[in-house]
């Protein structure tokens, strides 16, 4: 008989990765007939509900959460235990600490159920979950009132997670069995900050069948070059910072254009530093691209860049860029290292340098024979390492360590349980 895995997906944000990993690997393990119970206390409603799912919808704003997030929350409870009565989890799986955090804190200390804990981003070691503080300096984590000293933008919101972070290290962190980090610097952070053992298990990309059988070509010769970015439109994404790469590269290549992918609350900042730059006939805003029309776009780039200058978790769009044998250019930070190999696949630098990304495409664009080898490679090593299939067996083998009671040794591999 397979396992009975309850998750608790507490999360009060847009939806995102965190999102659809949570629900894609609820898939896969259901597939593979384990059992699962999802307990959605979000503020999104995915258009078509898993039928094991229940969903507890909660506000966004934490003025609004206030009574729920630190009184106990009577709808909350009464669906843990009746899922604890009826569905008998052999461990419950946290994803996310946010809504409803008292109470989720209570519940699962009065419960004897063992408790894995995947951290989705960096919010248990920063307020803001960006590690980075103004300047561009790198911060070495740990939320503690220094933080609303510091310059960052913590906000109100700062006591708030102060309190939130309170809860979860005097009550959640003592009984969690393993924290699941999508990426190996995350779990150093975590290891570095008392969170352990902090076990890397990297995610895993949905690959349509199309773009599994391949094979991809380079992108058609013609007058005109592109690369690309895809993603969200928002400030940490470093957008701005390829705007002002691009804007040299262009002058001195006028062949070439940047075509922007996607959509978001910096779509207009954006638009309006091209034309300061004096590039706006050179960078496409393609908007948010799906389906034919998402690989369409894969096909029109020559590669694909990841410019983000804050905490990115793994690194999704680099991956599925990969995939579609699109050599990548991306920031050292995050968890974008463990998806990029700096000069194997592609290219690594340093976040918010405009003038490193530049040299960085310019030699792609400079040397297609090597920028079609990192590409090649680059598919190869995703599709053989990134599959839900393997990821699976990683995350049973860190079931079954957790439920034979075996203590896992911090900063290790979940594919080392595999061995």
């Amino acid at each position: 008989m397979g396992l009975r895995v309850l998750r608790l997906d507490s999360w009060s944000g847009r939806p995102g990765g965190g999102q659809e990993y949570v629900r894609s690997v609820a898939d896969e393990l259901a597939a593979a007939g384990h059992g699962q119970r999802l307990i959605q206390l979000t503020d999104w409603r995915p258009e078509a509900p898993r039928p094991d799912e229940r969903y507890l919808g909660r506000p966004s704003s934490p003025v609004a959460r206030l009574g729920r997030d630190l009184v106990d929350d009577p709808a909350l409870a009464a669906v843990f235990r009746e899922e604890v009565r009826s569905f008998h989890p052999d461990l419950v799986h946290l994803h996310h600490f946010d809504a409803s955090f008292t109470p989720i804190a209570r519940l699962l200390a009065a419960s004897e159920i063992p408790l894995v804990v995947t951290a989705h981003d960096a919010e248990l070691v920063c307020p803001i979950s960006t590690l980075v503080r103004p300047g561009g300096v790198i911060c070495d984590g740990g939320i503690r009132p220094r933080c609303l000293f510091t310059g960052c933008r913590v906000g109100l919101g700062g006591p708030y997670n102060l309190a939130q972070r309170a809860v979860f290290d005097s009550v959640l962190a003592p009984r969690t069995r393993v924290f699941l980090c999508p990426s190996r610097r995350l779990a150093e952070y975590l290891d570095a900050n008392g969170y352990r053992p902090a076990v890397h298990l990297p995610p895993f990309a949905r690959i349509p069948p199309a773009v599994r059988s391949g094979p991809f070509a380079p992108a058609a010769a013609g007058a005109t070059r592109r690369i690309g970015y895809i993603g969200r439109l928002e400030a940490y994404k470093g957008v701005h910072d390829l705007l002002t790469a691009f804007a040299p590269l262009s002058r001195q290549r006028p062949e070439l254009r940047l075509s922007v992918a996607g959509d978001g609350p910096s779509r207009a900042a954006l638009g309006a530093q091209a034309d300061r730059l004096g590039i706006a006939d050179r960078v496409e805003f393609a908007g948010h691209v799906a389906g034919e029309a998402k690989e369409a776009w894969y096909r029109s780039v020559e590669m694909v860049i990841v410019p983000s200058n804050a905490w990115e978790n793994f690194g999704l769009v680099a991956l599925e860029a990969l995939t579609r044998e699109r050599p990548v250019v991306a920031t050292d930070f995050g968890g974008l290292p463990d998806v990029v190999q700096d000069r194997e696949t592609g290219r690594l630098v340093p976040m918010a340098s405009p003038p490193a990304l530049a040299a960085a495409i310019a030699e792609l664009l400079d040397d297609p024979a090597t920028a079609r080898r990192y590409a090649v490679e680059g598919r190869r090593r995703a599709l053989e390492r990134f599959t839900p299939e393997l990821h699976v067996r990683r995350l049973l083998a860190v079931y079954a360590a957790v439920l034979d009671g075996r203590t896992l040794p911090t900063l290790s591999r979940a594919a080392d349980l595999l061995d």
